[in-house]
């Protein structure tokens, strides 16, 4: 029979080495993070700017036919909305930290892991928040102007956006959760 408390011990005794990774890994991780990020902010600029385009010409669209009302008020406030979503972006997670050789590869990897972390687990204060406003106006200004049939259908679109901005939370409340992982394992 063995000795088990020698034998934990033995074990808790034990010192560990931290799993160091090569420079080249550390590097292709890091590059392929920041190309993702680039990829994801590219297409973020994109669809704001269609979005502003088209709150614009809506807007433009509700003045000519002299219909300004609080759905216009609601459009403009969604596209400020979208302005301040893309300025967030950009200030939280525009920036990369580079591997330059100034300082270790692996803090400026660990920084830009905990830069993107940060900013997918805050995303419904920066993200969602900002487009609230104008959602709420615009649903709000559907919902009194609707007939009294179609006030369903605004209620079941407000919902429908609703549950599409709590999975755009889930998910990257999920991926900073993923991030925060992988930091504890570098």
């Amino acid at each position: 029979m063995t000795d088990r408390n020698g034998l934990s011990a033995l074990w808790t005794a034990q010192t560990v080495q931290p799993r160091a990774l090569p420079p080249e890994d550390i590097h292709r991780r890091h590059t392929a993070l920041e190309r993702r990020v680039r990829r994801r902010n590219l297409i973020e600029y994109m669809t704001a700017a269609m979005m502003i385009v088209a709150v614009a010409g809506l807007v433009l669209l509700d003045v000519r036919l002299g219909a300004f009302g609080a759905g216009t008020i609601g459009l403009i406030l969604l596209g400020i909305g979208g302005g301040v979503v893309v300025r967030q972006l950009h200030r939280r997670t525009g920036g990369g930290s580079a591997i330059d050789g100034a300082r270790p590869s692996i803090d400026a990897y660990r920084d830009s892991l905990r830069r993107e972390r940060d900013a997918l687990a805050s995303v419904a204060r920066w993200y969602i928040g900002p487009m609230l406003p104008g959602m709420v106006t615009i649903y709000a200004s559907a919902f009194l102007n609707a007939p009294p049939g179609g006030r369903l259908l605004v209620i079941g679109l407000a919902a429908a956006t609703a549950i599409a901005m709590a999975w755009v939370i889930r998910i990257n409340r999920r991926g900073a959760e993923a991030i925060a992982d992988e930091l504890e394992n570098i």
